[in-house]
């Protein structure tokens, strides 16, 4: 029996219906061949480090670290690097930040630290845990000396990782 004999026996809803199977198939077992792309995992983010423009050359720019020890710099005023980079912080670099993190007791901090003069730079932290943000800070000056300690240590830790970053290859 041929095939043209059967096609032309067949209900024609009964050979629609033959198609659709056959291109269904063939499409699934296409589809299922390829590979679905992995999720990438989400990096939790550990800290938010901001420091706003003063009226001098101070430096201004926007970082972030995260659970992982990477870390992102966006510079805005005087910074080492006019693009926005992305660093990695070594283990013992990411271990003395939390351990820093944890001696600070963030969350009994004040949500603010101002001063009287207006031509200073402001620092604002933001402290995660589990990825959500939970404590806020803005400081401008005075506060527990662990917070000034603590700006001091986590400023300049992201500027020597800036400007290693940003020097050119020898």
């Amino acid at each position: 029996m041929s095939f043209s004999s059967i096609y032309n026996r067949a209900p024609k809803s009964l050979l629609l219906l033959y198609y659709i199977a056959c291109f269904l198939s063939a499409g699934c077992s296409t589809f299922s061949a390829q590979k679905k792309p992995a999720l990438q995992e989400v990096v939790q983010p550990l800290l938010s480090f901001q420091k706003t423009p003063c009226l001098g050359s101070c430096l201004a720019y926007n970082a972030a670290v995260y659970m992982d020890g990477s870390a992102t710099v966006v510079p805005f005023k005087n910074a080492h690097a006019q693009d926005t980079l992305r660093l990695q912080l070594t283990v013992q670099e990411l271990q003395q930040l939390k351990q820093k993190i944890a001696a600070l007791d963030y969350k009994l901090l004040q949500n603010s630290y101002l001063s009287d003069w207006s031509d200073i730079s402001s620092t604002y932290l933001t402290f995660y845990k589990e990825g959500k943000a939970v404590k806020r800070v803005k400081h401008e000056e005075g506060g527990p000396a662990a917070l000034v300690e603590f700006i001091a240590f986590t400023g300049a830790l992201l500027e020597h990782r800036t400007k290693q970053k940003s020097l050119p290859p020898n």
